[in-house]
């Protein structure tokens, strides 16, 4: 029986409390194991992304290790399926507001301000060390003023916003299914969504969107492939070939992108 099928089997009988226990044992070992590779990487290379929408950016000495896929976000090749959307959908719009919720470090909200100049990124997080790197991000990137950094988003403060020039990103691990709810935050009907759907979390939570905007969105899906070659990244080349998959390999199974485009 391979690896994949018995951390399904795994999935399905351990309770919740002990999979959150799991998942945090992974992710501390797995920092671990990147955090060598970072610093070799930034001694290198040092810390601005070389390619993709975000080109540019500058990044910090993230003080908090679990800023995770810095090497990936550095070479520009994170999460690049959904880089398409960004660039046709988002960039060069007319955007009034961007809403991020679960920006981590900042690298979607410091990004998008930078290349959105007109537009005010209000960038959620519950993660105390994340919104400190987040603000840090924003002020290393001269974009201090239009980076607005908050603590837990509801579907609720979602009404604040307006109905017109609004685009939304969500990667909040299968919070979605709660915060995007247009029975309760009406607006989002006209907004422009992407979205990390967490199927791996709640099975139900991408058919449960897909039905709540059926009506009043066209909708696109990309399901999360591992990005692990390294043959357009020469900054890599110092690095073995498992090293590579782990800087690189961003999710794990039972995640996809959509993007759910206004009527």
């Amino acid at each position: 029986m391979n690896r994949g099928v018995l951390r399904n089997l795994a999935s399905a009988i351990v309770p919740d409390a002990g999979k959150r226990a799991i998942d945090h044992v992974r992710a501390r070992l797995l920092v671990r194991r990147i955090l060598p590779l970072n610093e070799r990487y930034t001694e290198l290379h040092g810390l601005e992304v070389r390619r993709g929408p975000f080109a540019g950016m500058r990044y910090t000495r993230i003080e908090d290790p679990a800023a995770g896929n810095l090497i990936a976000k550095l070479v520009g090749t994170y999460e690049r399926q959904i880089y398409p959307w960004l660039l046709k959908d988002w960039i060069g719009r007319d955007f009034d507001v961007v809403i991020d919720v679960g920006c981590a470090e900042g690298f979607y909200a410091v990004g998008l301000a930078r290349v959105m100049p007109n537009a005010t990124v209000y960038a959620f997080d519950t993660y105390e060390p994340a919104k400190r790197e987040c603000a840090r991000l924003a002020v290393h990137n001269d974009v201090v003023d239009r980076v607005i950094v908050r603590d837990f988003c509801t579907p609720e403060m979602l009404t604040e916003f307006g109905a017109a020039n609004v685009a939304l990103l969500s990667d909040c691990e299968g919070y979605e299914k709660m915060l995007l709810d247009p029975e309760i935050a009406p607006n989002l009907r006209t907004w422009s969504l992407i979205v990390e759907q967490h199927d791996n979390v709640d099975p139900a939570i991408s058919a449960t969107l897909r039905e709540r905007f059926s009506e009043t969105h066209d909708m696109e899906v990309i399901d999360f492939l591992p990005d692990n070659d390294a043959a357009s990244l020469p900054e890599l080349s110092w690095m073995t070939d498992r090293e590579i998959r782990l800087v690189l390999d961003e999710r794990p199974p039972g995640i996809s992108w959509a993007l759910f485009r206004p009527r």
